[in-house]
């Protein structure tokens, strides 16, 4: 089916959508509802790889390293505690046996996030005290999370999302301003007029950005035609990692900021393929090795961490596009 073959399909379930595929200057765009390439998208999680990027150039530029303790700019968080056992109550802790690191947040092994099991006690802690949406502002968010234990010792496995709301406010301390900062290395010298963040509150760098769908291209051409992409979609996960994270990743691995295609579960999985999606329903994905950029704008809010059947007939649909 082309683009506009597979919005059209869904229609019923996904009203409005930009969907946008992209090989070198060949560029294919379809659109349903009122929506148009200039619409602007809430994209909640696609954000992680483009905060994950701005840190890494800042590891660059020399102005934080990789195993820095994040406490150096981040003192709300330099005594952090561990819950004894993973399905044990929140009371019952020990104290970290090393510092969480610059790079721990990179590759969301902090000890704070999200497992399958949502009903852990420490989980629901996490929850109540540091809810996802409408999030106070930065400075009491941490204090907030200070007060909730890790689920697991610094760099011991891998828990989703809540590293990358730490790391955007470390990147958010260092220069002074996550936005920005976003705009001076990005926004600015790639064109992207229609990003930023959702909320003046909180810059949230695991999911608070919108944009739109050229805006997004010109992310992920800056990605596939620099350097930094090698060091973002190198699988940073142990086998079992995979497994336990196999809710969130379908059986892939997880980089830098994004998810890391290894393993040819369905058509569209080419391995080195990196990227991730967002529960506002948008995914944003690029294939080195054939130079593919793909990216899919919804209104439609997903109900599980499974990628809907609409994105899923997307990225089947743009290995045969171009």
């Amino acid at each position: 089916m082309t683009l506009q073959e597979v919005l059209e399909a869904h229609r019923e379930t996904t009203p409005s959508a930009v969907a946008l595929v992209a090989r070198g200057d060949d560029i294919e765009y379809a659109a349903i509802g009122e929506e148009t390439r200039e619409s602007v998208f809430p994209i909640a999680s696609v954000t992680k790889p483009i905060v994950a990027t701005a840190a890494m150039l800042l590891v660059r530029d020399g102005r934080i390293g990789l195993d820095d303790p994040i406490a150096t700019w981040l003192p709300e968080l330099a005594k952090p505690v561990v819950v004894r056992t993973p399905g044990g109550p929140v009371d019952d802790v020990v104290p970290v046996t090393n510092a969480i690191t610059v790079r721990h947040l990179l590759t969301s092994r902090c000890g704070w996030g999200f497992t399958a099991d949502f009903s852990l006690p420490v989980t629901q802690k996490l929850l109540e005290d540091v809810p996802p949406h409408d999030p106070p502002p930065p400075d009491e968010w941490l204090k907030q999370l200070a007060g909730v234990p890790l689920l697991h010792q610094p760099g011991d496995g891998w828990l989703y999302n809540t590293s990358y709301d730490v790391l955007g406010l470390l990147v958010h301390r260092v220069t002074g301003s996550l936005p920005d900062f976003l705009a001076e290395r990005f926004y600015v010298p790639l064109g992207m007029t229609n990003t930023g963040f959702t909320s003046e509150t909180f810059p949230s760098g695991a999911g608070g950005l919108r944009s739109t769908a050229d805006d997004l291209l010109a992310f992920n051409r800056f990605l596939l035609e620099g350097d930094l992409l090698a060091e973002l979609a190198v699988d940073t996960m142990t086998a079992s990692e995979r497994e336990a994270a196999r809710i969130f990743l379908e059986g892939q691995g997880w980089g830098i900021g994004g998810s890391v295609d290894v393993a040819e579960i369905d058509p569209w999985n080419v391995a080195g393929r990196y990227g991730w999606v967002g529960g506002s329903g948008t995914a944003a994905h690029v294939i080195p090795s054939q130079g593919l950029i793909t990216i899919l704008l919804t209104r439609t809010v997903m109900t599980s961490p499974t990628s809907p059947l609409v994105m899923r007939d997307f990225w089947l649909s743009a290995m045969q596009t171009l």
